[in-house]
């Protein structure tokens, strides 16, 4: 098998520029199409997932998925497919905004308009999805990326199930922090699991942190088969009401008191009210423009934000309003003790 490195030129066409991202089962390149002369993202798949009795079958349902997803423009393209000198290759769309898990570590908690907008569209993904008789099985931040203007990409389909497809039905398989108790417990994934998956991230966009932590993939198991999650309004009381529900909702244990189907969970969702500025914190710095949503998620949301600086989030401009109108005060008192 050719070994693909930066400055590899692909197929006579796609020159390889920087290593974007590398795991067990790929390593995903920034490449430049010399013939269209605009950037791609080149997935190798990695040998030792293709000596590996499954590699194949998990490069066969990624790429059937994914192009069986072109309709949906949350959902990244599948440009071409290259199996060439022992080589599998996916020629994919390139997203230039960077991915979720980046985001959430500089703006979590996000407001109830943010969620709504990001999250909407990520239901709307994966009901396509769910209706292609498709279930991702490894949805979390790192597998949504984000457009210059945050429109969300779902992507690496690398262990979802499809119909046709049988080998890994019940297989314990997943990203610990995110996986379902069904499958820690071996049951086979539904459209359910990435609902529950869905829920976790949803939890971690709303408070700032994900419902269950523990550093050991054993612990986190436990804690996502047996215990309860902190309710998110105690984390992050500035949460409605009602966005807690539908994220309590999403990540029952039992998958039959879960909502039973992304349509239901959106429009849940699209029940919640909007609010902008609910944050309990407020950092430093820039404007997110929500193209693409309904007008009041057009709008820019100008929240005033302060940086992080040390791990140390600055206090709120509640509290800073206080500080002012203590100073004001002390300033009148003294006024009034030089008058006398």
């Amino acid at each position: 098998m050719k070994n693909y490195t930066v400055g590899s030129l692909v197929n006579d066409r796609y020159e390889l520029k920087e290593v974007s991202g590398s795991g067990g089962m790929a390593s995903v390149f920034k490449a430049y199409d010399i013939i269209t002369k605009t950037y791609v993202a080149v997935k190798v798949i990695n040998e030792q997932t293709l000596v590996n009795p499954n590699g194949l079958e998990r490069f066969e349902i990624e790429k059937e998925s994914i192009a069986n997803l072109i309709e949906s423009k949350y959902v990244v393209k599948l440009h071409d497919v290259i199996q060439k000198d022992g080589a599998f290759l996916l020629i994919l769309e390139y997203v230039d905004g960077g991915d979720f898990k980046k985001f959430l570590a500089a703006f979590a908690p996000l407001t109830t308009t943010e969620i709504k907008y990001y999250f909407g569209d990520l239901c709307k993904a994966l009901d396509l999805v769910h209706r292609k008789k498709i279930v991702h099985r490894d949805i979390k931040p790192e597998n949504v990326l984000l457009t210059l203007d945050k429109q969300v990409k779902l992507t690496d389909f690398g262990i979802s199930l499809m119909d046709g497809y049988k080998k890994e039905e019940e297989k314990t398989i997943g990203t610990p922090k995110y996986i379902a108790p069904e499958v820690i417990d071996s049951q086979k994934a539904t459209p359910r699991t990435d609902i529950y998956s869905l829920g976790i991230m949803m939890y971690e966009a709303a408070t700032g942190m994900a419902p269950f932590r523990s550093r050991s993939a054993q612990k986190i198991s436990l804690e996502h088969l047996y215990q309860r999650p902190i309710a998110p309004r105690e984390l992050n009381p500035a949460i409605p009401q009602a966005l807690e529900n539908v994220i309590l909702k999403m990540i029952e244990k039992d998958p039959d008191s879960r909502f039973q189907s992304m349509q239901e969970v959106l429009s849940s969702l699209k029940e919640v009210t909007d609010q902008v500025n609910i944050k309990p914190y407020v950092y430093k710095g820039r404007f997110r423009s929500l193209k693409g949503g309904n007008d009041s998620q057009k709008a820019v949301v100008a929240e005033n934000l302060n940086s992080r600086r040390s791990g140390v989030i600055k206090k709120t401009t509640i509290t800073t309003s206080i500080i002012i109108g203590l100073l004001l005060l002390f300033a009148f008192v003294g006024l009034l003790l030089w008058m006398i």
